[in-house]
């Protein structure tokens, strides 16, 4: 009995397999024969879902788990801040966590990034990149080994021998991939450390925008910064990662955190009062703080992209809908000899999905570089090191997306054409001659056919995409014309250290300084100065109070030396820049710039006036400057309070910023400067030395990569919209030659037969013109975001992309409008 029922269902199943190899191959052959328009069909298809699985692809990029590690329970613990909900943890707070949370996590480790250190070799000075990590960090992650062994616990604790593991890139770039490399000391700022581990060549660190070099056990970081970071429960210092134990889930685990957190506000309340909030998430290679920031950027992404994939599917469904409707006369013969409208319907799916295969494989392959291009845009340049760019792969959920939307963008495409074979009495089609279809009519008047409902759906969707497409290049413009406040065109920047030249801490001042004055007797350099921190970078930041003002505040303090000012450009509104003079033993001085003295000293003038570190030591300063206002931390933001110290009053680290004035174009100077500062010293440690036109174009990497996707998918936009108009143009002036002969036999002109056939088209654009601005209005208040200088409404905008679709879908229409205008009346009568 069950032998038999299973024999059926075998049976039944190897029909269905013969069927459905039968229509592919039926489909494979009727495709053949239309060579011309299958590769169109193939291309539209292919451009489409290229977009689609690229966009796809990069937003797939948050979920992919580190290259090199075992993903499988591997989560990232993370505080939550009102402005941020993946924020860092404190050192001892991650303590707390790794010593409780036992009972739901097999371990607990911490990483802090963006560190720098500079290796000295016999005649030069490499600066390299590192992460300073707990001694477990490789173990929990189960990172790869390529040679030695991982950082350990006890390679952590007070007394134990200083030790690092390194990259494989650096390995294969600073030692040729030599397995002697493991028991080797390397000296990072003079600091030697015993090389016990290479990872593999996948592992790249913890993060996608920073591939460090080495990885250095946590104690000797405490060594060299003091323990003061470390032990202040109120700063986010480190990432936390931790793996689950076995059987536990993401919502166990997040409560036993919960409880931990809990318990820190009882024991150590924060300074100023607020609880602390935790969370738990997938650890994943791209920051999940990075995906909240690009939430804008993305969901406009992905409409664009579903948009873009409608406008292929009305493109081709039309397309396919014009090459069904010309084979009418195929399609009677096939159902003369037997063949239902079943068979013929599927063959016409069938012959969408091979079509949709072929453009579905393009899809995959286009993806790669694609998505690479998107990540480029993230390798930002900057006086501090650099952002590498995103690397985003192509794994398999990339390829079932391509494959699911493939086989839909396909079914939608070929749905219209299927439905019109089937709905046709197609015996009827072997007697009746193919002329001019039936016009429906709604109120008297003349309703669009299905094709031209088509090509209004085509002019809408690409409307939205231009409208899209103008405000990110007018929000691109905006960006590149922002005035910092300081003359950044003719500047170039460096960040060097003596942390290999044997510089002690009481010459650093006189040293620098030197530097700067030889420097700025070069005939190619106007005039070079020094600060702790560059323009355009990361800043320390500090408490002050302001004499006056009942209330502390937190803003950027910025240390530099006399001539700064009149070297970057940022002018003098009151009193006096820093002299020669204001050095240690003198009094404190410090400058204002116009945002601190219109918020403190609104009551008359700043100089004069006292400014004190809120803290230990409590150091006051007298105003005796206000300068202009200068975006100090970022280019796109409107510049913030900064008080500016004179560097020498202050305590030098090892590196600083040189900033150059140069006299010609600086691109043109950077490995000049380079040069002249090997020459100067030769174990030097050199960050960079860029133009800083790079460093301000590095901070506009999303409106750059916004305009270049949206324009690209405008574009396409464009060609698909005019490629349906002239489409259904065409095919509207070759079905009705013969009305068009008799209008031209009985005395209609050219003009009149150019007003018939362009009154058609007119309509569908009008109507998806009106449809499509209406959408571009309500998806741009979407993107207000990531709008910089423009409005969502802005009606130039409107008016410029009605203005590029009207031109578009008219010069697409010509070439039909002039052959039906010049259609021979005697020629066609005959024909027919």
């Amino acid at each position: 009995m069950y032998y038999e029922r299973d024999t059926r269902m075998d049976n039944c199943g190897t029909r269905m397999n013969a069927t459905m190899l039968h229509d592919l191959r039926s489909a494979i052959r009727g495709l053949r024969r239309r060579p011309l328009t299958s590769a169109i069909t193939v291309t539209i298809m292919a451009l489409g879902l290229g977009a689609s699985v690229a966009v796809f692809t990069y937003i797939n990029g948050f979920a992919q788990p580190f290259p090199g590690a075992d993903p499988d329970g591997l989560m990232l613990l993370h505080g939550i801040e009102e402005d941020n909900p993946y924020t860092f943890v404190s050192y001892l707070d991650y303590l707390d966590y790794q010593s409780e949370g036992g009972r739901v996590f097999e371990d607990v480790s911490a990483v802090e990034s963006r560190n720098a250190a500079s290796i000295r070799h016999e005649t030069s000075t490499e600066v390299v990149f590192l992460e300073a990590v707990s001694g477990n960090y490789l173990e929990v992650l189960e990172v790869d080994m390529a040679a030695g062994r991982r950082l350990a616990p006890s390679d952590d604790v007070p007394g134990a021998e200083p030790v690092a593991v390194i990259s494989y890139a650096w390995w294969q770039r600073q030692w040729g991939g030599d397995p002697s490399i493991i028991g080797t000391v390397v000296n990072f700022n003079f600091r030697p450390h015993t090389v016990v581990g290479v990872v593999g060549p996948e592992f790249r660190g913890s993060r996608a925008s920073w591939n460090p070099d080495a990885w250095l056990p946590f104690e000797p970081f405490r060594a060299r910064y003091g323990t003061q970071a470390s032990e202040n429960r109120d700063l986010p210092l480190v990432r936390v990662h931790a793996r689950l134990r076995d059987g536990v889930s993401a919502a166990e685990a997040l409560g036993e955190v919960e409880r931990i957190t809990a318990g820190l506000d009882e024991v150590y309340p924060r300074a100023r009062g607020e609880r602390r909030r935790a969370g738990l998430a997938r650890a994943s290679w791209i920051e999940p703080s990075a995906r909240v920031a690009e939430a804008d950027t993305l969901r406009i992404m992905i409409a664009a992209a579903v948009g873009l994939l409608l406008l292929v599917c009305a493109n081709v469904g039309n397309l396919l809908l014009a090459i069904a409707t010309g084979r009418d006369q195929e399609m009677a013969m096939r159902a003369a000899v037997g063949a239902s409208r079943t068979q013929l319907v599927r063959q016409v799916i069938a012959e969408n999905v091979v079509l949709a295969g072929v453009a579905g494989v393009v899809a995959v392959l286009m993806a790669s570089p694609a998505s690479a291009r998107l990540g480029s845009y993230f390798a930002r340049p900057s006086v501090w090191g650099a952002d590498v760019a995103r690397e985003v792969t192509v794994d398999m959920r990339v390829i079932g997306f391509a494959v699911v939307v493939s086989l839909v963008t396909s079914l939608i495409a070929g749905l219209l054409p299927a439905l019109s074979v089937y709905r046709r009495d197609l015996n009827r089609l072997l007697t009746e001659r193919v002329g001019r279809p039936g016009v429906r009519r709604v109120l008297g008047r003349r309703a669009p056919d299905i094709r031209e409902s088509l090509v209004a759906a085509q002019v809408g969707l690409a409307v939205v995409l231009v409208v899209l497409a103008g405000l990110v290049l007018r929000s691109l413009e905006s960006a590149v014309s922002i005035d910092p406040g300081f003359d950044y065109e003719h500047l170039m920047a460096s960040h060097i250290s003596t942390s290999s030249t044997g510089v002690q801490v009481p010459e650093r001042d006189e040293w620098f300084r030197e530097i700067a004055r030889r420097l700025g007797e070069e005939p190619w350099v106007r005039s070079a100065t020094i600060s702790n921190a560059a323009l355009l970078s990361p800043h320390a930041t500090a408490e002050f109070a302001f004499e006056g003002f009942p209330e502390d505040a937190r803003m950027v303090a910025s240390a530099v030396i006399p001539g700064f000012f009149s070297t970057v450009g940022i002018a003098l509104v009151e009193g006096r820049t820093f002299a020669r003079s204001d050095t240690l033993g003198a009094p404190n001085v410090a400058i204002v710039n116009e945002a601190v003295a219109a918020r403190f000293f609104a009551q008359g003038s700043a100089v004069g006036r006292t400014v004190r570190v809120v803290g230990a030591g409590g150091t006051a300063y007298e105003v005796v400057g206000v300068v202009e206002d200068a975006r100090v931390r970022d280019f796109l933001t409107e510049p913030e309070p900064v008080v500016y110290l004179s560097n020498p009053q202050q305590a030098y680290g090892s590196g600083s910023a040189l900033t150059v004035a140069t006299v010609d174009e600086p691109r043109l100077a950077v490995a000049r400067m380079r040069q002249w500062l090997l020459e100067y010293e030769p174990h030097l440690a050199i960050v960079s030395v860029l133009p800083y036109s790079e460093v301000a174009r590095g901070f506009t990497y999303t409106q750059r990569m916004n305009a270049e996707l949206f324009s690209l998918l405008a574009a396409l936009a464009l060609g698909l919209a005019a490629l349906g108009i002239f489409s259904v143009m065409s095919l509207a002036v070759t079905r009705r030659r013969r009305e068009i002969g008799v209008r031209m036999a009985i005395g209609a002109r050219s003009g009149d037969i150019g007003r018939m056939v362009m009154g058609r088209v007119l309509g569908s654009i009008g109507l998806g013109l009106v449809g499509g601005l209406l959408g571009g209005l309500v998806l741009a208040r979407f993107a207000r975001n990531l709008l910089l200088g423009v409005e969502p409404g802005d009606p130039s905008n409107m008016i410029t992309a009605a203005v590029v679709l009207v031109t578009a879908g008219l010069a697409a229409a010509a070439l039909p409008a002039y052959r039906a205008t010049s259609v021979d009346p005697i020629r066609s009568l005959r024909t027919e």
